[in-house]
């Protein structure tokens, strides 16, 4: 890969890279950090992978695995855009499950989901999580 080396040449590379994909196509981030590794997430982009290509999606859905979101208690993460759907702990065997319900049917695995301790309600978006709400994340999906 070639160096950046001013803002500039980074804003060319990110539009360069937004402009190959679709915005409507999903996008499936997965935390390749070294907690969520250690957790399996090198199984669960395999799997990813695997079951894009075997459900013919590969043209329409984008996997990244990505650096730690820092949330490794429940790793490993997996977040959907544009939805910012955010699951966590996810496990190789979920993975049929995420693509066939939140990628084909536009459904939430909510046991996936995280539950505030506190309140018991269930967050859907990455934002919703008290854990990143003062954080700005950024993907380039």
């Amino acid at each position: 890969m070639t160096r950046l080396n001013t803002p500039e040449e980074l804003l060319n590379f990110r539009q360069e890279i937004l402009s190959k994909r679709n915005p409507d196509n999903p996008c499936i981030s997965i935390c390749a950090g070294a907690g969520c590794v250690a957790s399996g997430a090198s199984e669960v982009i395999e799997a990813f992978k695997a079951e894009i290509e075997n459900q013919g999606l590969t043209a329409k859905v984008d996997t990244k695995g990505t650096g730690c979101p820092g949330f490794c208690e429940r790793g490993p993460v997996v977040v959907i855009y544009p939805e910012e759907i955010c699951y966590l702990q996810v496990k190789a065997k979920d993975v049929p499950e995420i693509v066939e319900q939140t990628i084909k049917e536009n459904k939430i695995v909510e046991r996936l989901l995280f539950e505030d301790p506190v309140t018991g309600k269930k967050a859907v978006k990455e934002s919703d999580i008290s854990f990143y709400k003062a954080q700005q994340r950024t993907v380039l999906c």
